[in-house]
C-alpha cells in the first residue's frame, strides 16, 4: 500500500510540471529531467537536509544512516534546484529549495573575521578531526546557490557580502586563491590544493555581482580565471577538466561590464578550447558500445555530468566553429549515456548510480550507490543543454 501511495504521489508531482516541458523535449529527455527533479524532491527531508546517499537496491537502504554529509554538495543540490526555476520556469521544487537553503545557512554559514562569512563544515559529518575549516569552495558554492534569494529578501545582505569578502580575502597576489581557512587558528592554508575551488569561487562572486553589483567581485573572479588559464596553457590535452571554471568563464563573457581586454578574452577562450580538446579525444563514440558517450576508463554518471556542464559552457564561449561542432557531438553523446544510466524504477527512481555498470557481475563495490551530487550535476547538465543548445524546442 505504501509503495502504491509513493507511485501515485510521484505521478501527481510529474503531472503538475509536465506542461512546462511539452513541445520542448522528446519524451525520453522529458522523462529523464522530471525523474531527476522527482528524486531530489523525494529525498529532501522536512528539515531541509538531503538524503545524502542510498543504494539502488532498497533492501540495503538501512545500511546508510546519513550521518556522513557534505555541506558543499548540499549547496550544489540547491544550485540545480534553482536552475529548474530560472531556466525551466518551474517552481515545483521551490518549497524544498527554500527549506534546504535555510538549513544550509543555519548549519554551515558562520561569521569569521568581523564582516566576513564562510561555510564551515562539521567534522563529525565529514570524518575529519579538525574543528572549524572554512573551504574556499564552500563560500563559492554558497554564493552560487543562495545569491538568488536576495531579491526576495530571503537572505541577509550581510551574509552574502560577507561570503564575497571572505573569498576576496583568500586571493593571492598571482590571482589564485588559498583553498582553506582554519577558523580557530586564524590561519589561511596556502599549501593544500583543490582543482575546483577557484572556479567555484569565481562563479560565486559573479552570481553575487548579479544581485549586489560591485566591481571588486568581478575583478577578483576575472583575476582567478586568468590565473587558471595561464597556469594550464602549457599542459595541452593533459589538463584536468574544470567545469566550474568553464561555467564561470561563460558567465563572465555574458556580462556587459566584464572589463576584459581582447588579449584576456582570447586567453580565456583558448583555455576553454584546451578543456574541450582534453575531453573530445578520450570519448567513447562507438554507438554499438553499451557505454556510448562515456570517457575512456570513466563510466561514472556524476563525472560525465560535470563534463557535460562544462562543455555546454565551452560551446557558448568559443568561436572556433569546427571545434564547436565536435563539442556539440560530444555533449549529445554524453546526454545519451546519462539518460541510459539513470535509474528508471524502484525507490531510487530518477537517481544516478556511482557507476553505470552497477547491475553487472563485475561491478565494483559501491557502484550501486546514488549520492545527491550524482543527481545534481546530471540534472544541471540536462537543463543547461536543453535550454541553451538543444534544437528541438
Amino acid at each position: 500500500m505504501r509503495k502504491l501511495v509513493v507511485v501515485i504521489l510521484t505521478a501527481i508531482f510529474i503531472g503538475t510540471i509536465v506542461y512546462t516541458f511539452v513541445g520542448k523535449y522528446n519524451e525520453k529527455e522529458q522523462k529523464s529531467i522530471l525523474l531527476a527533479m522527482s528524486y531530489i524532491k523525494n529525498n529532501t527531508m522536512p528539515n531541509g537536509r538531503f538524503v545524502y546517499r542510498k543504494h539502488v537496491n532498497s533492501k540495503l537502504r538501512l545500511k546508510y544512516q546519513n550521518k556522513k554529509y557534505n555541506a558543499l554538495r548540499h549547496a550544489g543540490a540547491l544550485y540545480s534546484m534553482y536552475l529548474c526555476e530560472r531556466f525551466l520556469k518551474d517552481s515545483s521544487l521551490r518549497k524544498q529549495r527554500l527549506i534546504a537553503s535555510d538549513y544550509f545557512v543555519k548549519n554551515y554559514i558562520r561569521r569569521v573575521n568581523n564582516d566576513q562569512y564562510a561555510v564551515v563544515s562539521k567534522p563529525e559529518e565529514e570524518g575529519v578531526k579538525d574543528d572549524g575549516t572554512a573551504k574556499l569552495g564552500g563560500a563559492g558554492l554558497a554564493l552560487i546557490s543562495l545569491s538568488n534569494l536576495y531579491p526576495e529578501k530571503r537572505i541577509d545582505k550581510q551574509v552574502l557580502t560577507g561570503l564575497g569578502k571572505f573569498i576576496v580575502s583568500m586571493q593571492k597576489p598571482d590571482g589564485n586563491y588559498a583553498p582553506m581557512y582554519l577558523v580557530h587558528e586564524n590561519v589561511i592554508d596556502t599549501f593544500s590544493l583543490s582543482l575546483y575551488y577557484p572556479g567555484e569561487a569565481a562563479l560565486g562572486l559573479l552570481n553575487l555581482n548579479e544581485v549586489l553589483p560591485d566591481k571588486k567581485w568581478v575583478l577578483s573572479a576575472k583575476r582567478a580565471l586568468i590565473y587558471l588559464s595561464q597556469k594550464r596553457k602549457d599542459l595541452g590535452i593533459n589538463v584536468e577538466f574544470d567545469h566550474w571554471a568553464m561555467l564561470a568563464t561563460w558567465k563572465l563573457f555574458s556580462m556587459k561590464e566584464n572589463t576584459l581586454s581582447n588579449d584576456e578574452r582570447l586567453l580565456l577562450e583558448k583555455h576553454a578550447e584546451q578543456m574541450a580538446n582534453s575531453i573530445i579525444y578520450q570519448q567513447n563514440m562507438d554507438k554499438t558500445n553499451a557505454y556510448y558517450g562515456s570517457l575512456k576508463g570513466n563510466i561514472r554518471p556524476c563525472s560525465i555530468g560535470t563534463k557535460m556542464e562544462g562543455l555546454v559552457a565551452i560551446y557558448q564561449i568559443i568561436d572556433n566553429e569546427t571545434l564547436r561542432v565536435k563539442v556539440l557531438k560530444s555533449i549529445e553523446a554524453m546526454n545519451i549515456f546519462l539518460e541510459n544510466a539513470q535509474i528508471k524504477e524502484g525507490h531510487a527512481e530518477g537517481g544516478l548510480p556511482t557507476s553505470a555498470d552497477w547491475n553487472t557481475i563485475n561491478a565494483k563495490k559501491n557502484a550501486d550507490i546514488v549520492q545527491i551530487d550524482n543527481v545534481q550535476h546530471v540534472l544541471s547538465a540536462w537543463i543547461l543543454y536543453h535550454i541553451f543548445i538543444a534544437k528541438d524546442y
